[in-house]
């Protein structure tokens, strides 16, 4: 009697946690952009890998005549 655990006394599992958290975090995000990055250059890819592919058409004549 009298010997059970004491609640939120172990800073290190603060420290855990938080880091458990943060490495999570910068994961999730990090595999988040690359999907987006890998669907982009498929798709740079499909329209021949020039820049025109998000250009209007007057601004494709204007590049076409700067070269």
């Amino acid at each position: 009697v009298g010997k059970q655990p004491i609640r939120e006394t172990n800073i290190y599992m603060y420290l855990y946690f938080v880091f458990f958290i943060i490495c999570g975090s910068f994961f999730t995000l990090n595999l988040f952009i690359g999907v987006i990055i890998d669907n982009f250059n498929e798709q740079k890819k499909k329209a021949g890998g020039s820049l025109e592919m998000f250009m209007t058409e007057d601004q494709k004549k204007y590049y076409n005549a700067k070269k």
